[in-house]
C-alpha cells in the first residue's frame, strides 16, 4: 500500500482540520514537495501545530519527514494536476493521465479470487440488488441492467424509502452490491444494516476500507477515489466503480448460459428497434 493510498484510507476517521490536510495533499502532493510547514499552514489556513499533529497521525515523525514520503509517492504515482492555464490540448492529456491513474490504482487493489467469490454469490442468489443513491444510483441501474440481460433477477434500489422496504423483506438467499464511494452515505448504511439483521449477504464497492459500510460488508471491494484533483470539474466519480462492474460482469459472461441469454436479449433489443425503423 502506498502513503497516498494509505491517507485517502484515513481520511474518513481524520479530524476535519486534519482532513483538511489530507485532502489538499491528495488533490496536490506535489505542493508539499517546495512550500514549508508556515505556507502550508497559511495555504489550507490551519495552524502550524495541527500540521504537526497530522504527520504524526500518519505514522510521520515531522513535517520533514511527512514531505520525504510524499515526494516517495507523488513520484511513483505520477500525480497531475488540472490548472486553469492550461490549453486544450494539455488539459485532454492531463484528463487521461488522470483517469488511467485511478483505473491502475483500482487494478492494483482487485483481488482475483475475491471477484470469483463475487460471482459464485450472484450465481447462488436468489435476487441480486444493487442500492446506490447519487451517482451511485445510475451506476447501479448500469449493472442491474447488465444483469437481466443475462437472465438474472437483479434489482436497482436508488432511493432510500425503496432500500429500507427491500431491506425489511430480504432474505438469506439474497445479494445486495451496495455501491458509494464514501462508504458513510447515512440512509444507505442504515439500509444495510436492516438487511444485515435479516441475514442478507452484502459485497460493497467502495474507496474506504474502513468506512461504516465497509464493516457492515461480507466482502468489501475497494475502488480508488476520483475526488482527489484539484478541480474535480466534470471529472466522472464513478469512473472506478464502473470498471470493477465491467470487471464482475465480464467474468460473468464467461458462462455459456448467460453469454448465450446476452446475445438473445441484444438480438432481440435489435431487431425490435430496427423493425421499428424500417416501418
Amino acid at each position: 500500500m502506498t502513503f497516498l493510498t494509505d491517507l485517502q484510507n484515513r481520511l474518513p476517521d481524520l479530524p476535519k482540520q486534519e482532513r483538511k490536510i489530507a485532502l489538499f495533499i491528495l488533490q496536490d502532493p506535489h505542493f508539499i514537495q517546495s512550500a514549508n510547514i508556515n505556507q502550508l499552514a497559511s495555504t489550507i489556513k490551519v495552524s502550524n501545530a495541527t500540521i504537526t499533529r497530522f504527520a504524526r497521525r500518519v505514522n510521520c515523525s515531522s513535517f520533514t519527514d511527512l514531505k520525504v514520503k510524499l515526494a516517495a509517492a507523488a513520484a511513483s504515482s505520477q500525480v497531475n494536476t488540472i490548472t486553469n492555464q492550461d490549453n486544450s490540448k494539455t488539459t485532454a492529456h492531463q484528463v487521461y493521465d488522470f483517469y488511467n491513474r485511478v483505473l491502475s490504482e483500482t487494478q492494483n487493489k482487485l483481488d482475483i479470487k475475491q471477484l470469483k467469490k463475487i460471482i459464485q454469490l450472484i450465481k447462488s442468489a436468489k435476487r441480486v440488488y444493487f442500492y446506490g443513491i447519487g451517482s451511485s444510483g445510475y451506476t447501479s441501474l448500469e449493472a442491474t441492467q447488465r444483469l437481466l440481460r443475462m437472465g438474472i433477477s437483479a434489482f436497482a434500489e436508488t432511493e432510500s424509502n425503496n432500500m429500507f422496504m427491500t431491506s425489511s423483506i430480504i432474505s438469506k438467499d439474497d445479494l445486495i452490491i451496495a455501491i458509494s464511494s464514501t462508504g458513510s452515505t447515512d440512509s444507505l448504511v442504515r439500509a444495510i444494516e436492516l438487511a444485515k439483521k435479516n441475514k442478507a449477504t452484502v459485497v460493497a464497492l467502495t474507496s474506504y476500507d474502513n468506512s461504516p459500510l465497509a464493516q457492515l460488508a461480507d466482502i468489501v471491494v475497494g475502488v480508488q477515489d476520483t475526488n482527489y484533483i484539484n478541480d474535480a470539474r466534470f471529472i466522472n466519480s464513478q469512473f472506478s466503480i464502473m470498471y470493477v462492474i465491467d470487471v464482475i460482469t465480464t467474468l460473468l459472461l464467461k458462462n455459456k448460459k448467460y453469454h448465450d441469454r446476452m446475445t438473445r436479449t441484444i438480438t432481440s433489443v435489435l431487431n425490435e428497434k430496427y423493425d421499428a425503423y424500417n416501418k
